[in-house]
């Protein structure tokens, strides 16, 4: 009795340092050492990404929100819209941003971005790693998917948006495996259209996904399979609910009806604003965009993996979006990298058996101590902000009491508003009512040199705040009408000459 009373403890003991290994193998495993490395790359990008213009408007979106618990109905933020109707199209990702920024300032809005784009991206490793690719390849597909997205890198809204699109992309992998599922949809899409307008690519990947079912058979390397009645009943109903789900907004049908607003009427937004433009092949955007589509062309040529019909077809809409606007190479990424990781072999496979997870924690633990020890201090990013916005030649206009009317550099006016609200801008990101009323024509038909006097007079301008290399810089420093007063690496300021 005494040895079988020993022995137990024994085995008991003996299983459970067992299962502390085959947890300690599963959580510290090479995969999961990739995936802390991805978000370590992240990390590395934090700060150049920290002066976004569109985030101080944002902000002061927001701070109206909390305060008055109302959204406002027209602008009172800038001289070339007051008065102008206007809509908070995107005011429940404004939220968590402001939140952050009262909470911890600038280290407070660099957070919240760290951290969302971690959750996007380790999403876009998993779904490369669940779609059959090995770790080492998905974890080179997904830095590919990462610099793709540099271009949407900093505190912005459509970053809420793009990990709804990930949630949906999740969802539906694990519907196509199980059948099961989909009850979430419809409460992401309520979600997804109070943080942004990108919930339209999701009804389109729904919609890809569901149409790419109705058929079946194969051609060549791509096939197809018919959804069964369960799962296209299934698949219809969740479609019409998040139809529904759309409209619990506080702006109702207009929030619904903006994003096909800003496409046929906000036609100057995609010729001027860079982002909005295609996409140029002699850029670093243009060139991994290249590289995108020969991995594509090579993984067709070299790959006898068939292609399921619903991954080709978003894949296709995917490149088409990309290559016709800079600002959706993002989504472009999210989208080809479950797709071209499991065609590629560039690497030896993961032997798990191989696999060392005390390297892989000591791997794990530098990432975590760097990330803490180097997280962009205050100052850093107060600096990064004074490199970007004209801080000091705002805090000149304050102690000589400037308050007349101000043509700025457009990227500058949401900064204006939060930092210097007194100080109204003539314009600024918010587009839309710009491109209504008529100023932002007059804007660049006078930042474009088209007629510059003109419309400096027309608004009664009293002062020019622009960056010291424009053209209308050059034009104004050698013009009798007016003089600057202020000059520094970011700023000039001219006043008009009496």
């Amino acid at each position: 009795m005494p040895i079988a009373s020993e022995s137990v403890p024994e085995t008991v003991s003996s299983s459970s340092r067992r299962s502390w290994s085959a947890f300690a193998a599963v959580v510290f495993s090479f995969p999961i050492m990739c995936a802390f490395l991805l978000v370590g790359v992240i990390f590395k990008n934090l700060v150049r990404g920290a002066a976004e213009p569109d985030i101080w408007w944002h902000m002061r979106n927001a701070q109206y929100l909390l305060q008055r618990h109302s959204f406002p109905n027209f602008d009172t933020y800038s001289v070339g819209a007051a008065g102008s109707p206007w809509m908070n199209f995107e005011w429940l990702s404004e939220v968590p941003y402001l939140l952050a920024f009262n909470a911890k300032g600038l280290q407070g809005l660099v957070g919240v971005y760290f951290v969302v784009l971690a959750l996007i991206f380790v999403g876009v490793y998993y779904r490369a790693c669940r779609a059959g690719a090995d770790c080492k390849n998905a974890t080179l597909v997904t830095l590919l998917s990462i610099f793709l997205g540099v271009v949407s890198l900093g505190p912005r809204t459509l970053l809420f948006g793009w990990l709804c699109m990930m949630g949906l992309l999740l969802e539906l992998d694990h519907f196509h495996r199980t059948g099961r599922g989909l009850w979430i949809l419809p409460p992401l899409f309520a979600l997804w259209i109070n943080f942004h307008g990108s919930w339209v690519f999701g009804f389109v990947v729904l919609g890809i996904v569901i149409a790419s079912g109705l058929a079946e058979g194969e051609w060549g390397l791509v096939v197809a399979h018919r959804w069964t009645p369960a799962e296209l009943k299934k698949l219809f109903i969740t479609l019409a609910i998040s139809l529904a789900a759309l409209f619990v907004n506080p702006f109702g049908y207009k929030l619904v009806l903006y994003p096909f607003d800003l496409l046929f009427r906000q036609t100057g937004v995609m010729q001027y604003i860079e982002e909005w433009q295609s996409v140029d092949l002699t850029t670093v955007n243009g060139k991994l965009a290249l590289v995108v589509i020969f991995g594509l062309l090579a993984a067709v040529l070299f790959s006898r993996r068939k292609w399921k019909l619903d991954e080709a077809m978003l894949a296709v809409f995917a490149l088409w979006a990309g290559l016709s606007h800079v600002r959706f190479l993002f989504f472009l990424g999210l989208i080809i990298a479950p797709v071209l990781a499991p065609r590629l072999h560039l690497f030896p496979p993961y032997d798990r058996d191989n696999d060392k997870p005390w390297m892989n924690v000591a791997i794990i633990a530098a990432i975590l101590v760097s990330m803490i020890h180097f997280f962009p201090s205050e100052n850093t990013l107060q600096q990064k902000v004074d490199e970007t916005f004209p801080t000091a030649a705002l805090s000149f206009m304050q102690r000589k009491n400037i308050n007349g009317r101000v043509f700025n550099e457009l990227s500058w006016g949401g900064y204006m508003e939060w930092n210097t609200p007194q100080l109204k801008p003539f314009i600024d990101t918010r587009l839309d009512m710009f491109i209504y009323n008529g100023a932002f024509a007059d804007k660049v038909k006078t930042s474009s040199l088209q007629a510059p006097f003109e419309m400096l007079d027309k608004h009664k301008f009293d002062y020019v705040l622009l960056n010291p290399g424009d053209a209308l810089a050059y034009l104004l420093r050698h013009s009798a009408a007016w003089h600057p007063i202020y000059t520094d690496k970011v700023a000039v300021l001219f006043a008009r000459t009496p």
